[in-house]
């Protein structure tokens, strides 16, 4: 069955989908999967390999939202209080009462999207934090959830550094990449890898401003909290692979098991307010178990998945990683070609359902 996955993988190379891509599936503590196929440059000078880092986009905020737990697992942050208790300046024009739960939920009403400016500020962490310390909500926060391209990571980023002292990018690497040995997965992308990553191309013309931007080299090189993480696919499932084992691997633990039903348990089922689609989120994940287009049944997740099943999607659909506790899997996607969004899904859908076929 194995061989249905190396198919589905192959034929999305064969069609254009991507130039090139890798998959990878864990279960229990073992990699029992792994598959890299064409390459990581436009050229075709470059094959991809098992170890060969993506861009993750949105990815990344999977890897923020559980730092956020960790810290409130702690006890050094409560999710049900003001940012502003630990932020005091973010604390202004109408944010007063937003909360780290409120922002893992898009339900902040902070801007969804970004500006040129706003993008030049993240650059840094103290231009960016200042700016959104500025602003005032595009919306009501908590009237509706509106997915957060940027700003919500940014803010809790801020929060990591607040309360640890730690930047965003050393508390990721000393408390989850390194212990986990995740060796090609990275907060942002350092000079010494670039040679060895993929770059980030697409032929939708409403993908090229992402992709163009996130190929310069100075947003490649920066860690931005919702968007810079770099990874291969077999360390993507790794590290789902920890949640999924209630937050243990390699005899170390990184987060109680009751730390990981609250970040992973549904809490919201609506739509979202910006594009009516219907969603699924806990405190950070995505979950599984319905399609987002009101007329198509299309499940990234697979058609398997549940609401027990858990992830996060990346940008035109360039990552996507997810846990099922039911099926005992967890699953790492990425790839260098960024597709509309009906596509995106349907190439994660067939790759999660022959997952699922093969190991099931």
């Amino acid at each position: 069955m194995e061989d249905k996955i190396a198919r589905v993988f192959d034929a999305q190379l064969a069609r254009g989908l991507h130039h090139g891509a890798s998959i990878a599936v864990v279960r229990g503590d073992r990699l029992v999967y792994v598959r890299s196929g064409g390459y990581a440059d436009a050229r075709h000078k470059r094959p991809v390999r098992d170890s060969t880092p993506f861009l993750l986009f949105s990815g990344t905020k999977a890897f923020v939202a559980t730092a956020i737990h960790k810290l409130a697992d702690e006890g050094k942050l409560d999710l049900a209080a003001p940012v502003a208790r630990y932020w005091p300046e973010f604390g202004r024009h109408g944010k007063e009462e937003i909360t780290p739960l409120d922002l893992l939920l898009h339900r902040a009403g902070l801007e969804a999207r970004a500006s040129l400016f706003d993008l030049v500020s993240w650059l840094g962490p103290r231009p960016g934090a200042r700016r959104i310390a500025g602003m005032r909500p595009a919306t009501a926060p908590g009237a509706k959830c509106v997915y957060h391209t940027f700003t919500a990571h940014i803010v809790l980023g801020e929060l990591i550094r607040r309360i640890d002292g730690r930047t965003p990018r050393r508390y990721l690497e000393e408390e989850f990449l390194a212990p986990l040995g995740l060796n090609d997965c990275s907060a942002g992308l350092p000079h010494s890898r670039r040679s060895r990553a993929s770059g980030v191309f697409t032929e939708d013309p409403r993908q090229k401003g992402p992709a163009g931007v996130f190929s310069l080299p100075a947003f490649r090189r920066v860690f931005m909290p919702a968007a810079s993480m770099n990874a291969s696919a077999r360390d993507l499932a790794r590290f789902y692979a920890m949640l999924l084992a209630g937050g243990t691997a390699a005899g170390r633990r990184f987060l109680s098991q009751e730390a990981v039903h609250r970040a992973t348990g549904l809490v919201y089922d609506g739509p979202d307010g910006d594009t009516g689609r219907r969603i699924r989120w806990s405190a950070g994940f995505t979950l599984g178990g319905y399609s987002p287009f009101p007329d198509k049944d299309i499940r990234m997740m697979g058609r398997a998945s549940t609401e027990r099943t858990f992830g996060h999607a990346g940008q035109g659909g360039c990552s996507l990683g997810w846990a099922d506790p039911d099926a005992g899997l967890a699953f790492g996607f990425v790839c260098n070609g960024l597709l509309p969004g009906e596509e995106a899904h349907r190439r994660f859908e067939e790759l999660s359902d022959a997952v699922r076929a093969a190991f099931s």
